[in-house]
């Protein structure tokens, strides 16, 4: 299993997050109202303001149609305008949307729990992660390993379906239709050269997933993430683990935290279904 288990684990730099465009089939019949909301998913953790010309370089927009979204969004309050300067930051109430899903969220409610659990047991990082568009976004992290805390992912930070170990789990838990169209979207974003790389990665990361039902990529040089796919009624969300390569085998953290996570995994389908039940009770 040692030789198996790395040869399905890949080594990648650490990359800024790409922005997603939305495939032709998902256009709406609002056109104004679907740029607007690309001009939003502009803005990610570490970037900063943006102007109007980072904004047109990222979507494609014409400048006219970016000048008219960008001041639509100030004055409607999802975008505030930084002052002295011609850059836009997100407005203050879009943070209000963001804990809005989170207390919504009953698989994030019953999630965090088990993962505090399952970190401070084994001093490791969980993490809880769902699909937007191309990318996986974290709901939760729970830091169960101090000793990384200069290395925190948080709660909304993205990361590119096709170049880690928690959207490569999302992806082998897909039928194969659905995760072939994905991957033609993705492909589209990287230079042919790369692409046949990272689509070599990816069928080893899927020959794993179908013998051993996990995913793992090693980033950093030193870090580990092992995911595994959770599918519940409200979609498909994946839990994961990541650990210094000095502190487990491969092999030893396969054995441990495979398990633990899918039984975090049952545990949480259990109290779902408890509280769905308890909804219905007269």
């Amino acid at each position: 299993m040692e030789s198996q288990g790395r040869s399905a684990r890949s080594t990648l730099p650490v990359q800024a997050d790409p922005v997603s465009s939305l495939p032709v089939e998902n256009l709406s019949p609002n056109r104004s109202l679907q740029r607007g909301l690309m001009i939003l998913r502009c803005f990610r953790p570490g970037l900063g303001a943006l102007c109007n010309m980072d904004l047109v370089e990222k979507t494609g927009l014409p400048k006219a149609t970016v000048s008219r979204l960008t001041k639509t969004l100030v004055n409607n309050g999802f975008l505030r305008r930084v002052a002295g300067s011609n850059e836009f930051r997100l407005s203050y109430s879009v943070l209000s949307l963001a804990h809005a899903v989170m207390l919504d969220s009953q698989v994030a409610h019953e999630a965090l729990p088990l993962m505090q659990d399952l970190g401070e047991d084994r001093s490791i990082n969980v993490g809880l992660s769902v699909r937007d568009e191309l990318e996986m976004v974290y709901l939760h992290v729970v830091y169960g390993d101090s000793s990384r805390d200069s290395r925190r992912i948080e709660a909304g930070h993205r990361k590119p379906i096709e170049i880690n170990a928690v959207g490569r789990s999302y992806l082998a838990a897909l039928e194969k239709n659905e995760r072939e169209a994905l991957l033609r979207r993705c492909a589209a974003r990287h230079p042919e050269d790369r692409w046949q790389r990272i689509s070599c990665e990816l069928d080893l990361a899927f020959q794993t997933f179908e013998r051993e039902g996990y995913c793992s990529v090693v980033w950093n040089q030193a870090t580990e993430s092992i995911a595994v796919p959770l599918i519940l009624t409200e979609g498909v969300f994946v839990t994961n683990v990541s650990f210094n390569i000095n502190d487990y085998s491969h092999d030893e953290a396969v054995r441990l935290f495979v398990p633990a996570l899918r039984q975090l995994g049952r545990v949480l389908q259990e109290r779902l279904q408890d509280r769905a039940l308890a909804a219905c009770a007269p």
